[in-house]
């Protein structure tokens, strides 16, 4: 099994922590009436976050990934500026509760980041709030990186928040 990238205990996006060197996002919407709950969950564990977002979520063997489920090892195939990214990745948590369902997910060797991004489906009285969490930093060194980092971090954060 392939080491995490990331120096902190998988699972510690779905915290309040924030491990030093690493940058915290989180970013949430309403998407709509507590009614839209289970079927945006179940959007959620079936990786249409990433692919109504233009990102192919596939298994270690090149096909589509299966539903989530923890230890599950795969890559997503990122567009970035007319070229594709491959960013290997483990799922490290996957939540089924009755108000929280989601995942989180490690970097693992390959992928431009080090950290840990989580996709939560959350009930929150009359309506259904899709939340999107990260624990990232640039997998390299050169600084100039990092601002682009950030801006493309931001670009797919917002295609993932409209893709519910």
């Amino acid at each position: 099994m392939r080491r995490f990238t990331f120096d902190f205990l998988p699972g510690t996006v779905l915290t309040d922590e924030r491990p030093r060197g690493y940058r915290r996002l989180v970013r949430q919407t309403v998407i709509g009436t507590a009614a839209r709950f289970e079927r945006a969950a179940t959007a959620v564990l079936d990786w249409q976050v990433q692919r109504r977002s233009g990102i192919a979520a596939l298994s270690d063997s090149g096909d589509d990934a299966p539903p989530v489920s923890e230890g599950l090892e795969g890559i997503v195939v990122v567009p970035v500026l007319g070229v594709t990214v491959s960013a290997p990745f483990r799922v490290t948590r996957v939540l089924r509760e009755p108000d929280r369902v989601g995942f989180a997910y490690g970097t693992l060797p390959g992928h431009p980041e080090v950290g840990e991004e989580a996709f939560l489906v959350r009930r929150v009285g009359r309506e259904t709030v899709f939340e999107l969490r990260a624990l990232s930093r640039p997998a390299f060194p050169y600084s100039l990186a990092a601002p682009v980092g950030l801006l493309l971090q931001r670009r797919f954060s917002d295609r993932y928040l409209r893709a519910l």
